[in-house]
């Protein structure tokens, strides 16, 4: 049997302690592609004069045009589909993190990268390929890996997968052009769905790179789900049974 084309989901979270919404994307490549991708964001990069990683958080007045012309490109490659970009947010203020005796907000992280991985990676594309899910490091993560098993388990009882997730692992986004890439639009759809851009002392740049991203999706808003037909830019607002009062 000829081995299956690769892919795989290069993946984060987004928000702060005070925010309302957490986010958890990533953008799904082809592995044919990651060398070329990887290669051109740095050049731009260069050309650009952005010496540091590209993130989110960094974005200020000096690098708003940068950062800018960075996220147009990867909506460029979008639009070719030569990446894929999947949201999840949910409320994480509701969320009932104590309501499972392994709870706990990062055992609650954890289930958010469960159903990205096994809705967004596992359900659309595992009857196809071998998929790999690509994680920023983080320590609230520690031990997801082990989850290969039951997100195997569960994708192939349920999308007709055959063992598809080859593999769980962590990457530096300091190195890894393809988590820069997803931290940029990541980090401004998550500050656009709290609304920080209405906080008192709340910083141009980002409200600006935010407002640009939401043009780019070609959304209103991100309150509501993009439709089930659309698989190139998606958005989930994830409803879950462990909310106080109720999904």
């Amino acid at each position: 049997m000829a081995d299956k084309p690769k892919l795989a989901l290069f993946c984060d979270e987004a928000g702060k302690d005070t925010d309302r919404f957490l986010a958890v994307g990533g953008v799904v490549v082809a592995h044919s592609d990651v060398k070329r991708i990887r290669e051109d964001f740095i050049n731009r990069k260069q050309r650009l004069g952005v010496t540091k990683e590209a993130k989110w958080n960094l974005t200020t007045k000096a690098r708003l045009e940068k950062h800018r012309e960075l996220a147009h490109w990867t909506f460029e490659l979008i639009r070719k589909r030569d990446l894929l970009f999947h949201c999840i947010h949910i409320d994480f203020v509701r969320f009932d993190h104590d309501l499972r005796e392994d709870g706990g907000k990062a055992e609650s992280l954890k289930r958010m990268y469960y159903q990205l991985i096994l809705h967004r990676l596992l359900k659309k594309h595992g009857p196809g390929y071998d998929c790999y899910a690509l994680i920023d490091k983080c320590n609230e993560l520690d031990g997801f890996p082990k989850f290969k098993k039951g997100l195997n388990t569960e994708a192939n009882r349920r999308f007709r997968c055959a063992d598809s997730l080859r593999a769980i692992e962590f990457r530096d986004s300091e190195s890894e052009p393809l988590l820069q890439m997803n931290d940029l639009i990541l980090g401004a759809i998550c500050a656009h769905k709290n609304r920080r851009f209405e906080e008192e002392g709340a910083g141009q740049p980002k409200a600006s790179l935010a407002g640009f991203v939401l043009g780019r999706s070609n959304l209103v808003d991100y309150d509501s789900d993009t439709p089930r037909n659309v698989d190139d830019f998606t958005i989930w607002n994830l409803k879950s049974t462990h909310m106080r009062g109720g999904a």
